[in-house]
């Protein structure tokens, strides 16, 4: 009978053993935990990539169609309005009317108009409200104010179309309907204009309907010349 015993404790797990699997479990769970956040997070950053093509690609559509960028301000409203029917947002383009009706009112948003969601305006990894406090739909993507502060023709870019920034993520509080621009005076995630949620940088369309991530680590005056329309400054590396 000892000796049954004694076969029977023999192949049990001692503590050592029991610790060392679960340390072994541990240490697994974790690397598919951050196996999982990576391909989350590659997920998010392309989708914000796609919504800034297609940014890019209406607003390019609307150039082909007036000769010429929206201007952001026009009527009271944001240049991003004008381009709604470019985002398959043709009806609440027209219950807006901001060719022809100001907005006058910005301390608070219009029910089942301005305080719309846009998901095509937001970053999927920006987790904030999706209304501003003033119940504005939010915007995670803000203008160059190089371009979009005056009634600009493409042609006018002199520094080249794939070198100038045309839109861009911002980590500031901004509605996709209220005017409001940004500049490239602090290179992205700095405090500036441009920033975002994704490590290490923030993306960005191009004049030329391109998208590119630029590191928050760019050389600062890079960044600047990116900001400019006709600087005709050398652009390095970004």
């Amino acid at each position: 009978m000892k000796s049954e015993k004694r076969r029977l404790g023999e192949h049990g797990f001692t503590l050592i053993e029991l610790l060392v699997v679960m340390a072994i479990i541990g240490v697994l769970m974790s690397l598919g935990l951050a196996a999982v956040m990576r391909s989350r997070q590659t997920a998010r950053n392309t989708q914000c990539k796609n919504h800034l093509r297609q940014l890019g690609i209406a607003l390019q559509g609307h150039h082909s169609q007036f000769g010429k960028l929206p201007k952001d301000g026009q009527n009271g409203w944001a240049y991003s309005v004008f381009i709604l029917p470019k985002l398959e947002q043709t009806p609440l383009f027209d219950q807006l009317s901001p060719l022809t009706t100001p907005l006058t009112n910005t301390a608070s948003a219009s029910v089942g108009t301005t305080d719309t969601t846009l998901p095509i305006f937001r970053c999927p990894h920006f987790n904030k409200e999706p209304r501003l406090s003033n119940d504005f739909g939010r915007s995670n993507y803000i203008g160059n104010g190089d371009i979009f502060n005056y009634q600009f023709e493409l042609a006018d870019v002199y520094d080249g179309e794939s070198n100038t920034i045309m839109v861009g993520e911002t980590l500031n509080d901004h509605a996709w309907a209220l005017p409001g621009v940004g500049s490239c005076s602090t290179a992205p995630n700095g405090g500036g204009s441009f920033g975002s949620k994704h490590t290490g940088g923030a993306n960005f369309v191009m004049c030329d309907g391109s998208v590119k991530f630029i590191s928050e680590s760019v050389d600062q005056a890079t960044f600047q010349a990116l900001g400019t329309t006709e600087g005709r400054e050398v652009i390095g590396e970004f």
